[in-house]
């Protein structure tokens, strides 16, 4: 195992995407909040110097909002979803070695580079990012992948490295290791941060130079493998093909409480209808589907109430109405009237590989059923590819209304301050005059 790894970070991200469609947003504090607009989830530079803490309810912060004249944006998950896949794909473009980490982070393989420079060609990423995608990225390179994650660190916060940082010697180490806080480490928790203070380790390189057997005493075998990469050793390798999912959910905490069991079933057979699309966008089928509802857990009166079940499909399926009538007939299984419910949510389980699903012995497939089930999903998807999510839908989800494409039955949650998703949605695209 060996070569050199790089880490593309994007730089606030959700606050990032906004900007790219809003060009007036630059230099102005902003934030993105999260579903129901409850909490702040991602802040610009300059909310983040009004002392806006990541995670703190919106309401905590009306007062400096109003104050600062602070930007507040619904979470556009459509957008930030789609505006990450652009950013992979450009990356794809220097390297066959991609590994995306998270919605906002990919991990290089850069071997072979050297000779033109890394750092060099770190900024040949980071301005080919910003040119073909709007979105301002970080760059850190090193021998292994929590180095790459310190340069990244580093290269935000220090505005001479241009964004970019390799760390190519042992002077360059040393530096980034000593200006990183203990916690910042990738690998170390809170915990484990606590711990290491408390023996008086406050940053990366003190960690570093610690005897390997007291680490590994204390961490185990994680923690002296985060000791190893940070002293140049790699020993995590790259992960380019992603896990095989075995389960998918989706679900909501509903703005307000619901009580009736229509609006329930509208939206969890909305929820299915979501994750059977996105079990088709995989090439997945599923061969369960588990339903849950709660209650408000802060509720006093100590009547909080979760339920939960799984229903079985006849087959391995993908399938819309599959899964929904398997849905709904676990819903009615665990809802309980007169209760006020704050979540619910659809699991599919047991996934597979399409081509490798096995049907059952008892109920052999129709092929002729099938091909016309598969036609049916293949326009359902086509039609709301062109012409935006839920332009046709399942009755079972409930009605839209024609003025706004909102549900009438099904409960959603609340986004007031929703930016278009300019890249998803043909009724909400840029209008340029």
């Amino acid at each position: 195992m060996g070569g050199v790894f790089a880490l593309v970070d994007c730089n606030n991200f959700f606050v990032s995407c906004e900007r790219v469609f809003a060009p007036e947003l630059e230099g102005q504090p902003v934030v993105v909040l999260s579903n129901n607009d409850g909490c702040i989830i991602a802040r610009s530079n300059e909310a983040k110097a009004l002392d806006i803490a990541m995670g703190a309810p919106l309401f905590k912060n009306r007062d400096v909002i109003r104050r600062h004249h602070v930007r507040v944006y619904s979470s556009n998950y459509a957008l930030y979803g789609d505006m990450s896949a652009r950013v992979m794909s450009v990356l794809a473009a220097f390297t066959p070695e991609v590994e995306v980490y998270s919605i906002d982070e990919a991990f290089l393989e850069l071997s072979g580079f050297e000779r033109r420079g890394l750092e060099h060609h770190g900024h040949d990423i980071r301005e080919t990012v910003r040119r073909w995608t709007g979105l301002p990225v970080s760059v850190g390179i090193g021998a292994s992948k929590t180095l790459a994650k310190a340069a990244t660190e580093t290269a935000k916060k220090d505005l001479r490295t241009g964004g970019v940082l390799a760390i190519e010697d042992e002077v360059t180490r040393l530096r980034v290791l000593a200006g990183l806080d203990i916690g910042d480490i990738w690998g170390i928790g809170r915990r484990w941060a606590q711990m290491l203070k408390s023996h008086g380790i406050y940053t990366a390189l003190d960690f570093a130079n610690q005897p390997e057997p007291w680490v590994r005493k204390r961490m185990g075998v994680g923690g002296a493998r985060t000791q190893l990469e940070l002293r140049g050793i790699p020993c995590l390798d790259m992960d380019c093909q992603p896990a095989d999912k075995k389960t998918l959910r989706v679900s909501r905490s509903f703005a307000k409480p619901v009580r009736a069991r229509q609006d329930l079933s509208e939206s969890v057979a909305a929820f299915a209808a979501r994750a059977a699309e996105k079990l088709r966008q995989g090439g997945l089928v599923a061969a369960a589907v588990s339903v849950f509802i709660r209650t408000n857990r802060f509720r006093t009166d100590g009547s909080f109430y979760r339920g939960e079940t799984a229903v079985a499909l006849p087959g391995p399926s993908s399938h819309t109405n599959h899964i929904t009538r398997a849905a709904l007939a676990a819903l009615a299984r665990i809802y309980k009237p007169g209760l006020d419910y704050k979540q619910a949510g659809v699991m599919l389980l047991d996934l597979a590989p399409r081509a490798q699903a096995q049907s059952s012995l008892f109920a052999q497939p129709d092929k002729k059923t099938e091909q016309r089930s598969d036609s049916l999903m293949a326009a359902l998807d086509g039609i709301n590819t062109r012409m935006g999510r839920d332009a046709l839908r399942y009755g079972a989800a409930g009605v839209v209304k024609s003025a706004n494409g909102k549900p009438q039955g099904g409960v959603y949650t609340v986004q007031n301050s929703r930016s278009p998703r300019y890249t998803t949605n043909w009724r909400e695209l840029p209008v340029v005059r």
